[in-house]
C-alpha cells in the first residue's frame, strides 16, 4: 500500500506541476510570435522607406549647417556647347558624377524646410538650377532626370514664356516653355518652379532689377511689387504653385530689392556669385544671395565636379 500511495502522491505533484507551468510556457511562446509579427512589420516599413523618402520628411537633422553646392544650367542642345550652353551628352555625364560622387539632389523646398525647420537633408545635397525657362530644357533635360531620378529647379522669365505661349512654336532652338508646360514641368514632380521676373531680364531701361538713378522709392517699390507679383499670379494660375525661390535677373540684387521681395513671401535667393554656400538651421538669412556655379560647357564633367569641392 505504501508504495501504491507513494506512486500516486508522484503522479499528483507531476500534473500539479504542469498546471503551474503550462500557461508560462504559453506565454513564452506567444511572446515569441508577438516577437515575430513586430520584425516582420518593422522590416516592412522599413521597404517601404526606401520606396517612398515622404515617409521620412518629419525627420529632424542633427547638423547645425549644411554646405550647399548649386549648379546653375542654361540652354541645353543636342550636340552644341558654350559658356551658357551644354549638350545632353555633357549633362547625362554630369548627372552620372554627381551620383558618383555621393551627391543627392534636392528641391528648393527641402532647404527650407531644414533651415526653418530642421528637417532632414542628405549628407551631400545638390541644387541644380536650370535659368530662363528655355523650351529645350523640357525637350532634352527633363528625360535625363526622369532617368537618373534627378530633381531640379526651373526659374522661369514670365515674358519670355507668354511670348512662346502666344506664338504657339516651341522650337528647342529659341522657344521658352508655354505655360501650359510650366505645368507639365512641375507636374512631372522633377522640377520645383523659381520665379526670374516677369519682365527685368533686360539691360535697358532697368539693369535687371536694379533702381533707375531718377526712380523715387515709391516708384522701384511699386514696379518691383507689379513685375514679380505678376509672374507669381501666373504661375498661380497656369500651374497652381506660388515661387519661394527668386533668381537675381544677371545676378544684380540690392539691400532693397532683396526686402522689398521678402515682404512679397519670397525665402530663398539665388545669385550669379561663384562659389559654395552654407545653409544654417533656424537662420533664414542664410538663404539670401546664394552663390552658384555655373555650368560652363567649355569645361569637362571633371572640372564640374572639383569646382563643387572647393
Amino acid at each position: 500500500m505504501k508504495k501504491i500511495f507513494a506512486v500516486i502522491f508522484s503522479i499528483l505533484i507531476l500534473v500539479a506541476s504542469s498546471a503551474v507551468f503550462a500557461p508560462s510556457a504559453f506565454l513564452i511562446a506567444t511572446n515569441s510570435n508577438m516577437m515575430t509579427v513586430s520584425l516582420k512589420e518593422k522590416n516592412i516599413f522599413l521597404k517601404d522607406s526606401k520606396k517612398n523618402s515622404t515617409i521620412l520628411t518629419n525627420e529632424q537633422d542633427s547638423r547645425e549647417k549644411i554646405r550647399l553646392p548649386i549648379v546653375m544650367y542654361h540652354k541645353i542642345s543636342i550636340d552644341k556647347k558654350g559658356t551658357y550652353m551644354v549638350n545632353q551628352w555633357q549633362l547625362e555625364s554630369d548627372l552620372i558624377a554627381f551620383q558618383k560622387a555621393g551627391y543627392t539632389t534636392v528641391f528648393p523646398s527641402e532647404i527650407i524646410s531644414y533651415v526653418k525647420q530642421g528637417k532632414k537633408l542628405p549628407s551631400k545635397p545638390l541644387l541644380l538650377t536650370f535659368d530662363d525657362g528655355h523650351y529645350n530644357n523640357l525637350c532634352y533635360a527633363l528625360p535625363l532626370l526622369k532617368k537618373y531620378n534627378v530633381k531640379a529647379l526651373m526659374n522661369i522669365i514670365g515674358q519670355f514664356s507668354n511670348n512662346s505661349s502666344l506664338v504657339g512654336d516651341s522650337n528647342p532652338a529659341y522657344s521658352h516653355v508655354t505655360w501650359q508646360q510650366i505645368k507639365e514641368l512641375y507636374d512631372s514632380g522633377f522640377f520645383e518652379i523659381g520665379n526670374h521676373s516677369y519682365n527685368m531680364h533686360n539691360y535697358k531701361p532697368r539693369f535687371g532689377i536694379i533702381q533707375k538713378k531718377n526712380e523715387t522709392s515709391e516708384e522701384y517699390y511699386t514696379c518691383l511689387k507689379e513685375d514679380i507679383g505678376k509672374l507669381q499670379n501666373k504661375l498661380r494660375l497656369c500651374a497652381g504653385v506660388i515661387p519661394k525661390v527668386f533668381a537675381w535677373p544677371f545676378g544684380e540684387y540690392s539691400t532693397n530689392a532683396t526686402n522689398i521681395l521678402l515682404s512679397m513671401g519670397f525665402e530663398m535667393f539665388l545669385t550669379c556669385n561663384e562659389g559654395v554656400s552654407f545653409i544654417k538651421k533656424n537662420n533664414p538669412s542664410s538663404l539670401i544671395q546664394l552663390k552658384r556655379i555655373n555650368r560652363n560647357g567649355l569645361f569637362s564633367t571633371q572640372e564640374l565636379i572639383n569646382k563643387l569641392s572647393l
